[in-house]
């Protein structure tokens, strides 16, 4: 897939199935999201791992309490930071998966999660900040905004140098789908909830700073499932022909 290196997008040439109906993409998403769980555990741990490590012990250095408001900011930007970086790595490995049938390299992956990852960050920072300002309005407008703008972090990882409207890209892709995405996205928030509710447990039972990381780690691997339902959403939406994705 040096080509995508060099044309600075990723072309989809494989066919895909169309996003009609919520219920097929979430079996979709399940089905694709186990199917290649190796591989998005891996790229996860590998960045989320470190990196949650990392921030942990900075928090230790700077006597952070596991509670309260700073602590939050600083694991709120540590996800970004990193979500940055593996998302379009996944998204380029799962779309290298789609279009060959096997598992793209971890080092090709993150070297595209990497040259995507300023411009990922950057766009992310935006919708934070355009979900946040219309949630202080009503909380529906913020859920609106959120469906509004899902599709971003995968317009970069896949259009990449194409697109330099992210955002207004994710809206018109979203226009006329928008109850549709929600109906997606709304089991995979509750799960990851309650799996956020879990790993509060954890911090709340051990206090341990190492656990916690771990912790927040592997939930991060299970939020790749939206990775994915967004993923197969924006296929299903920008390619016309019908037929069953691989494996």
């Amino acid at each position: 897939m040096d080509r995508d290196f060099r044309q600075g997008y990723l072309e989809i040439d494989f066919p895909t199935a169309p996003f009609d109906s919520p219920l097929p993409l979430l079996r979709n998403s399940v089905r694709v999201f186990f199917s290649n769980l190796p591989f998005l555990a891996t790229a996860t741990l590998v960045v989320y791992l470190p990196g949650k490590l990392a921030t942990q012990f900075l928090c230790y250095l700077l006597d952070v309490p596991f509670e309260g408001l700073l602590s939050y900011l600083i694991l709120g930007v540590s996800d970004l930071l990193l979500g940055a970086l593996i998302v379009p790595a996944i998204v380029y490995g799962l779309i290298h998966r789609f279009r060959t049938g096997r598992a793209a390299a971890l080092g090709e992956s993150l070297r595209w999660g990497g040259r995507q990852w300023l411009k990922t960050l950057a766009n992310q920072i935006k919708v934070e900040i355009t979900i946040m300002l219309w949630a202080a309005l009503l909380v529906i407008p913020g859920v609106v905004a959120m469906v509004r703008l899902i599709y971003t972090d995968v317009i970069v990882a896949v259009e990449a140098d194409l697109e330099p409207e992210v955002l207004r890209r994710s809206g018109r892709l979203a226009q006329g789908r928008r109850w549709r995405i929600f109906l997606v996205l709304l089991p995979i928030m509750i799960l990851n909830f309650a799996a956020m509710f879990l790993v509060d447990r954890v911090q709340g039972v051990t206090h341990s700073r190492v656990a916690f990381a771990i912790a927040d780690s592997i939930l991060a691997v299970g939020g790749q499932l939206t990775t994915v339902a967004v993923l197969l959403m924006y296929l299903g939406t920008v390619q016309k022909r019908v037929t069953k994705l691989k494996p």
